[in-house]
This record gives structure tokens, sequence and C-alpha cells, in this order.
């Protein structure tokens, strides 16, 4: 039996992923490498599972189908709110418009219904930030104190930014640490797994981890996946081409 969080909270080990980005090959990859890391109770879901990629339907079944909790991102309210696009770059929209094509009227509303914020096992959970859950971008020591003061001592799960990593005060500084492996998360914490579809850092690879929360660390996990398959798929279906390019790049 595990034990239990200093907040009473059963120990548990979660799965948390974001921003899949329409991009099945990807995901496929991801969860072929969570299976082979031991039990989780759950897999969380931070936004973002359209836009982008090419194969919007298939990961939001799989999503769907599998009971994640799912908080909404940008790109999954543009899909069913047009009037965010004016905030999207051309690359962006096209794709938008493009994925809005590719689902039905039943996952359109799926899409619709997810919730902004959540909370699970003591941890908060959103794909933008504290202050704004869908929009506010988390990339600098300002943003990230603004918002470390609103979650007091919690952990705080987002997405959004495409770029992995841990926000935390230490020795009364912010600092942003990343490290392949796992880091020490004690709240309060901002924490980012990554993109699994389109990472931002500088490494291809997908971008994922699990939370242990016993322990509070989270591991990072990078996994590689066929992005030539991705790229082809993205020119095939006559999306924007950078939007191929930069998979190999990560960025």
């Amino acid at each position: 039996m595990r034990e239990r969080t200093a907040g009473g909270e059963p120990a548990v080990r979660i799965a948390l992923l974001s921003d899949i980005h329409a991009n099945w090959t990807a995901l496929e990859a991801v969860l072929e490498d969570l299976g082979g890391q031991g039990e989780v109770a759950e897999v969380i879901c931070l936004g973002d599972v359209v836009g982008y990629g090419p194969d919007p339907a298939r990961c939001l079944e799989h999503v769907r189908g599998s009971g994640w909790l799912t908080l909404v991102g940008n790109h999954d309210r543009a899909c069913t709110d047009p009037t965010v696009l004016g905030w999207f770059n051309a690359d962006a929209a096209a794709a938008i418009h493009w994925s809005i094509e590719q689902l039905d009227a039943d996952q359109l509303d799926w899409l619709r219904g997810l919730p902004e914020r959540a909370e699970r096992a003591g941890l908060q959970l959103l794909h933008g930030s504290p202050r704004d859950p869908v929009y506010e971008y988390i990339l600098d020591a300002q943003t990230a104190e603004d918002n470390l003061r609103i979650i007091g001592d919690s952990v705080c799960f987002h997405g959004h930014t495409h770029v992995p990593g841990v926000f935390h005060v230490e020795h009364g500084e912010i600092t942003h640490d990343y490290q392949h492996g796992s880091l020490k998360a004690d709240g309060p914490a901002l924490v980012n797994p990554g993109s699994v579809g389109q990472p931002r850092d500088g490494d291809p690879d997908a971008s994922y981890g699990i939370w242990d929360s016993e322990a509070s660390r989270f591991e990072f996990r990078r996994v590689p996946y066929d992005r030539e398959r991705v790229k082809r798929a993205i020119i095939d279906n006559q999306l924007p081409p950078r939007l191929a390019f930069r998979l190999d790049f990560g960025r």
C-alpha cells in the first residue's frame, strides 16, 4: 500500500501530457513508452488535443475513448469559437480551419465541453496559467512569479508553451529547472510536461512525464517517433509546410 501525502491525499502516480496537437504518431509512441513505466492511476491531458497536426479526429477519439481527464486548450477552444482565431498566426489558423472540417458535430461538442480547470490528488490542472487558464503563456520569471502567488503551496501542472520544466522559488529567486529524468517539485511549483506533438525546447522528441505524489517528483520523459511519417501527412493534407518542417528542430 502506498503512503499518503503530507496533505492527506493517497499517494499516486499520474501520467501527465499536453499539446498532442493532432500528432497521432507521437501520441502512439508516448503511450507505448508509458506502458513500460509501471502502473499509473490515470492519464491526464492538459489541453490542445487538436491543431497543427494531421490526425485531429484520431487523437480526439483516443483521448475521449480512454476517459482521460482533459482540460481545454486554446486550439481546442478555437475549433468551437472562431472569434479567438484573431490571436493565431496564419499557419495555426489554417490548421484550425482544416481541423474543423475533419471533426464531426459530436467531436466538436466534446471539445466545447472541456473544462478550463480541474484538481486531482492535490494538484491544480489547466492549460495556460492559474491567472488565465486557457491563453496565458508562462515563459519568464515574472509571469511565473505572478502565477506562483496565486496557487499558494500547490503544485500546478500546465501546458501551452510546449517547453518542459519546473518554475519554483529557490533561495528567494524564481528558477526554471529541466532535465531528462526526475525533478523535485515541492509546492509552490508550476510544472510543464512539454508537448507530445510539437516540442519547442530544441529537442524534437515527444515529451510527457509521470508525477509521483509520495516523492513529490516529476519524471520528464522524451520519446522519439517517426517524424517523417507525420511530415508527409501534413504535406499530403495541404497543411502549411512550416508545420511539417519545424518538427525536426523542436521549435
